[in-house]
């Protein structure tokens, strides 16, 4: 499918932060200078981070303790990976159109990058629906822009948790990016527990946690997800990182907090930021 080289493309009408730019620059200027990491040790170079998607007014202090562990770095491009939320297949879609629009200006999407993705395996789908539907990447476009405005982004949609799609996702990105991993930021967008009842949604995130302190289990995250075992909607995308980082990559928690519905008390869902050394 040819990609689309004339229009800029965005998925939301900034519903989900301020659509001001000045508004948007003064909290994120706020929300990062709160941001506290310094209890958290992080002893290497972070190269990944896990970040929820929400609407800012529900988590956007933790999403800028994710953010503030790698402020101070330079990447030249930027990936975030996160789930297709409707109509799951078995592709792994990448956008057609040119950037991402935000409040803050344009963030050009690398079609280079992805036309090697595109070519390393049969399952990557050049397709703009999944991604014009989906709010988990356009959330993260304002941090990206504010800290690194020059970078290129490389958005990536996996539409179905399998082990083997997680594989192939890493592989891929194992391939593409040998010789550029200083100089990219890797981010998955995701919750860390599904939208549930209180104690299910505390299991749910328990679990993840607890997945993630055993390096030999994180293999299982995309079938757990699967089967409803844990409810972190993009843990495929985070095991697909994880396994290209190797075995001796360590996480830290850097934040977690649960956010109830006020108008449904019973559930709520469980929102984190983490860093992947």
């Amino acid at each position: 499918m040819k990609k689309i080289e004339t229009e800029h493309k965005t998925t939301v009408d900034f519903i989900l932060y301020p659509g001001i730019k000045g508004e948007l620059e003064k909290r994120i200027k706020l929300i990062m200078k709160e941001a506290d990491i310094s209890k958290t040790s992080i002893e290497e170079p972070v190269k990944a981070i896990l970040v929820p998607h929400a609407g800012w007014s529900h988590c956007d202090k933790i999403m800028a303790s994710a953010y503030a562990s790698v402020a101070n770095r330079k990447f030249e491009r930027v990936v975030i990976l996160s789930r297709v939320h409707r109509e799951p297949a078995k592709s792994i879609f990448l956008p057609e159109f040119l950037s991402y629009i935000s409040p803050l200006g344009n963030l050009e999407v690398d079609h280079t990058i992805l036309s090697e993705l595109s070519k390393s395996n049969s399952i990557f789908e050049y397709n703009n629906v999944p991604h014009v539907e989906e709010h988990s990447i356009e959330v993260q476009i304002p941090f990206i822009k504010y800290l690194w405005p020059e970078a290129k982004i490389i958005p990536i949609l996996s539409g179905k948790s399998t082990s083997s799609i997680s594989r192939k996702l890493s592989e891929s990105l194992s391939k593409v990016f040998e010789n550029k991993l200083e100089s990219t930021l890797f981010i998955v967008s995701s919750s860390i527990s599904s939208y549930e009842t209180g104690n299910k949604s505390r299991e749910e995130a328990d679990r993840f946690i607890s997945i993630l302190n055993k390096k030999e289990d994180r293999k299982n995250l995309p079938e757990m997800l699967n089967t409803g075992e844990i409810g972190a909607c993009s843990a495929d995308c985070l095991s697909a990182v994880l396994n290209l980082f190797g075995n001796k990559s360590s996480v830290n928690m850097l934040n977690l907090k649960y956010w109830e519905n006020l108008e449904e008390k019973e559930k709520r869902v469980c929102f984190g930021a983490i860093s992947i050394s």
